[in-house]
């Protein structure tokens, strides 16, 4: 999508249609809509016919409605206006510019080319011009979305490809879009990855993808990948014990990116931390068919790390950054793990496997374990983790457990900003007893069916040391079962723009 400014008038702007927009009353009572400067100014070249056929239609402006409506007089040289409601004011937020942006991309992606738009004034709502401009194009660019790479029969349909942007265009909102892309492609970047087939997106594929973001620029980036013998000599038995049911087929690879800044700020060292499991079949537990479908979103964590990466040398955080994914697929076979077995951790601690389809924290245990004897300060992982965590908090949000009460507070701040829902859940100590094991130091699954986001979280805190660190269960907002606002059915890139606001 090609972003272009024009200082003419939206009615002078040849494009398929022209982007208007709309608050909601505030009032209850009525359902009489407040209009926004773009649509004063296109309602009144129209002699007041968009408003009233609005009110015939009972348009509100509520946040993602929209109405269409078609000029034949030739005022406009565009064939569509488009209204689009932005919800009531008194309760407007970034994120609802950015939602509704979305849906109107999301509907309009396969009926329209182009659309010019103003952008709403910082007298009109309560953001900078900067960031209305970022919530629009963020918006625009992630409702269009579509992962078709396997779609053999050509859409004969118009391709949503360009944004004209009308008015005095100011370096803010210029600004504002050039960050909108730039968090765009890497959110993008993450649900391409999610939504490939595991037999592309291998643990060498992955591998082959780190590589290619350092080659393309080593001035800032460095990446090493670790197969099997170097694991093994790093001592990660606990991610290559879960590699083993893949056999000769399909080689583990542990990935360490490593951004560098030209001079550090601060001693500061953040480790980001990727679930890096390319498909999940349970293992020997193995999962029922209904639970295994998906089961190739299992490395968006992974996803998060490499999309992060893929732009970092363009935020240009004033601290080291590493990045840490053990990358694997949970397979089924004669070398697999079996209930029973114990690996140890590379920090030294003992797991007891009691069932293999718990097999990410094992991974991680790795991971997390390498990020702390790599000097990171600060730790972030982000792992599709535990069914749990849905049935605490739903699809839609991440469960947030941190033992750093400040670094919390970053990430829910830099969460909103990017219009991403996290909610704490709580490290509760007296939980750490359900992870007990008879034989090792740690079992790989608690003894009770209940609060199991908590103890799988309380499982990774073992392996951190005594450095700041947040994990992230993003097991239901990672890949959805049916679009949203700003994202189609399948990886949604979720955590990216958080990471990325974090690092500003």
């Amino acid at each position: 999508m090609q972003f272009e400014y024009s200082v003419n008038s939206l009615d002078k702007i040849s494009a398929d249609a022209i982007l208007v927009f709309a608050f909601q009353n505030d009032k209850e009572k009525t359902q009489k809509f407040h209009a926004l400067a773009s649509l004063k100014s296109a309602d009144s070249l129209l002699n007041g016919s968009i408003s009233k056929v609005l009110e015939i239609a009972k348009f509100t402006g509520k946040r993602g409605e929209s109405f269409s409506f078609f000029p034949e007089d030739g005022t406009f040289l565009a064939k569509r206006i488009i209204v689009l409601g932005l919800g009531r004011k008194s309760e407007f937020i970034a994120d609802d510019l950015r939602r509704a942006a979305g849906l109107i991309s999301g509907k309009m992606k396969k009926k329209i080319a182009s659309i010019a738009l103003e952008l709403p004034g910082e007298d009109e709502t309560p953001l900078s011009s900067f960031l209305t401009a970022q919530m629009v194009g963020e918006g625009l660019l992630l409702g269009a979305y579509e992962f078709s790479k396997y779609k053999t029969k050509e859409d004969q349909n118009k391709e949503f490809s360009t944004v004209i942007i009308s008015g005095k265009v100011s370096v803010d909102v210029q600004n504002g879009i050039e960050k909108a892309k730039l968090y765009a492609d890497a959110t993008i970047l993450a649900r391409d990855l999610v939504n490939e087939q595991a037999a592309v997106a291998t643990p060498t594929y992955l591998a082959a993808l780190a590589l290619s973001i350092a080659k393309k620029d080593p001035k800032y980036i460095s990446c090493k990948i670790f197969g099997k013998n170097e694991a093994e000599k790093l001592g990660m038995e606990a991610f290559l014990g879960i590699a083993r049911a893949a056999g000769t087929n399909v080689e583990p690879k542990f990935i360490f990116l490593e951004y560098t800044p030209d001079k550090s700020s601060s001693k500061e060292k953040l480790a980001l931390v990727g679930k890096g499991i390319t498909f999940d079949s349970g293992g020997i537990n193995v999962k029922g068919g209904d639970h295994m479908q998906d089961m190739k979103m299992d490395m968006a964590g992974a996803a998060i790390v490499l999309s992060v990466f893929s732009v970092i040398s363009e935020i240009k955080p004033q601290f080291p950054v590493i990045g840490v994914i053990a990358a694997t697929p949970n397979l089924i076979s004669g070398t697999s793990l079996v209930p029973g077995d114990v690996v140890k951790a590379m920090n030294g601690k003992t797991i007891e496997i009691l069932d293999t389809d718990a097999e990410g924290r094992v991974t991680l245990a790795d991971s997390l374990s390498f990020a702390v004897k790599e000097g990171a300060t600060k730790i972030l992982d982000f792992a599709t983790l535990t069914g749990a965590c849905m049935v605490a908090l739903g699809n839609d949000i991440t469960g947030l457990f941190s033992n750093n009460h400040d670094l919390t507070k970053e990430i829910q701040s830099a969460a909103f900003t990017a219009g991403e829902k996290m909610w704490e859940l709580p490290l509760e100590k007296e939980y750490k007893k359900m992870n007990k094991s008879d034989v090792a130091d740690i079992a790989n699954i608690p003894n009770s069916r209940y609060g199991g986001a908590i103890t799988a979280a309380l499982f990774l805190e073992e392996f951190v040391g005594n450095k700041p660190w947040a994990h992230m269960d993003i097991a239901g907002p990672a890949f959805v079962s049916k679009s949203t606002d700003i994202s189609p059915k399948g990886g949604t890139g979720h955590g990216v723009r958080t990471v990325l606001n974090l690092l500003s």
